[in-house]
């Protein structure tokens, strides 16, 4: 049971660790921090460029490495806006090689399961840059997205976009023209950031020349992150919110969290200190959403905290939740949470919210019984927490998605909707050990060639995981995917004894 022992200690130093941040950067994030420049003119980061350009993909992009394409061009194209910074002939091709990935891909933009955060916002902000430059773009074919973006534009408060904490701030760096420096700096968080992005917040530093006098906290901010994350900048930070309630859920699911009060005392403690009657943020300074407020009521329930989900109804709309007061696309993870939060609820809005919550789901589930969400690159994370969620509720109507999962195993016992990650494996392991646990006549070798697999990654390096979930590109959240693996490999444990 050497195993057992070794999990104790990955889960124990899981809960130790420092859960507000996340150490993987994005190169899009990375490219904002890149462009800044001293009041001289000469880079800020002057490391981050060449470490930039290092991570170019075969296929000339930039970016994850799944070939999402709305990440792979908004990295790209923020890498190319670089090349204003750097006109060594030695770069050259580069440089093309990204402008070609680009022309070739752009019909591929509407294969990807959902757009990425704001990308209908960003890309015209960008390709105007391109523009500028001279950069050798599709813009014809891109123009599509001038629509899309009045589109999004025409569900948020328009006239006051700038005077009040809106998801807008998120991506602020998609409206060069429409931004008053002066008033949208009001609106910076409390610690320093705009709106808990590290892109938005370096964006806002380079629209003056003095930045690291006028916005000394956000400098700081920015280059808190740049020590902390030696390759750059992460997609959101801090998220302590956010990965604590994703944490503590995916342990729970493993059966994991049993005889450690005391390290799981000051995550309940962080939670209820932060926690506001009108919900909560993805970190204690960020606007209120859906799916974070469901996340952490669940939490603090299953700790036994008295708590009252009343807030939650403040989404509902008539088909399903909402995770944003304005939103064009719902999310199926938000309302399964909002689903598994049912008891924290008003008992007399209970039912009305679960059956509305299980016919929005069933409505978007796909013909081979699989389902996407706007939170993820891949179909394996909403599927898993469907099945997951809905065991409770709707186990007869889940025979489709429980053999979708089993005949999309590849042949080494992982999964993967690109390649074989160990997220995803993870992700389709553990729903299937519940519904086995529950009665299901699932076969052992599935799972068994799937425990294997996890634990033959075991030995790779921790944090080093695919990006799979959307920000404004894909990130890796490694302290939530950490998670799943071990609670995932901590139930084949416990349900059958042993891992060979």
């Amino acid at each position: 049971m050497r195993f057992a022992a070794h999990l104790n200690v990955a889960v124990d130093e899981l809960l130790k660790a420092d859960l507000s941040r996340f150490a993987q950067a994005t190169v899009y994030d990375t490219c904002w921090a890149a462009r800044l420049t001293n009041e001289d003119g000469s880079l800020a980061y002057p490391h981050l460029l060449p470490e930039l350009l290092d991570q170019q993909h075969p296929d000339g992009s930039w970016g994850s490495r799944i070939p999402y394409v709305h990440d792979r061009v908004l990295s790209t194209l923020a890498i190319l806006l670089l090349s204003r910074f750097e006109k060594r002939r030695h770069y050259r091709e580069q440089w093309a090689a990204g402008e070609k990935y680009i022309w070739q891909q752009v019909q591929e933009l509407e294969h990807d399961i959902h757009p990425t955060v704001g990308f209908e916002m960003i890309l015209p902000a960008l390709l105007e840059e391109g523009k500028e430059l001279g950069l050798d773009l599709p813009y014809t074919q891109l123009g599509r997205y001038e629509a899309q973006r009045a589109e999004k534009l025409s569900v948020l408060p328009n006239r006051r976009l700038f005077e009040t904490r809106t998801t807008a701030l998120f991506s602020l760096e998609a409206f060069p023209d429409n931004v008053d420096v002066d008033k949208v700096s009001l609106l910076l968080l409390e610690d320093s950031s705009m709106a808990g992005s590290p892109s938005a917040t370096a964006w806002l530093l380079g629209q003056v020349p003095n930045w690291r006098a006028r916005y000394p906290q956000s400098t700081m901010y920015i280059e808190d992150l740049l020590r902390r994350n030696a390759s750059g900048l992460p997609a959101m930070a801090p998220c302590g919110i956010f990965a604590r309630t994703w944490v503590l859920n995916y342990l729970y699911w493993g059966g994991l969290l049993n005889g450690r009060n005391d390290l799981l005392r000051p995550h309940y403690q962080y939670l209820r200190e932060h926690w506001h009657p009108e919900g909560v943020g993805f970190s204690p300074y960020m606007f209120p959403d859906s799916d974070d407020t469901s996340m952490t009521l669940l939490a603090l329930y299953r700790a036994g905290y008295d708590v009252d989900g009343t807030s939650l109804l403040a989404y509902e709309r008539d088909e399903h939740f909402a995770v944003f007061e304005h939103e064009l696309q719902p999310s199926i993870s938000a309302n399964l949470h909002i689903l598994e939060a049912l008891e924290t609820l008003p008992r007399h809005d209970r039912q009305r919210v679960r059956d509305k919550i299980i016919d929005y789901v069933f409505c978007e589930r796909q013909s081979g019984g699989y389902w996407a969400d706007k939170w993820h690159g891949s179909v394996y994370y909403p599927t898993s927490q469907a099945l997951i969620s809905l065991l409770p509720h709707a186990p007869d109507r889940m025979d489709d998605s429980l053999n979708w999962l089993l005949s999309t195993q590849r042949a080494d016992g992982s999964w993967g909707q690109y390649a074989s990650t160990v997220e995803e494996t993870a992700l389709a392991l553990l729903p299937l050990l519940l519904y086995r646990r529950a009665g299901w006549p699932l076969p052992k070798q599935p799972l068994r060639l799937a425990a294997r697999y996890l634990l033959s990654q075991e030995e790779s390096p921790e944090g080093n995981y695919v990006e799979l979930w959307t920000a404004k590109v894909l990130f890796a959240p490694s302290c939530i995917i950490r998670s799943i693996v071990l609670a995932a490999l901590g139930l084949y444990l416990d349900t059958f004894k042993d891992l060979g």
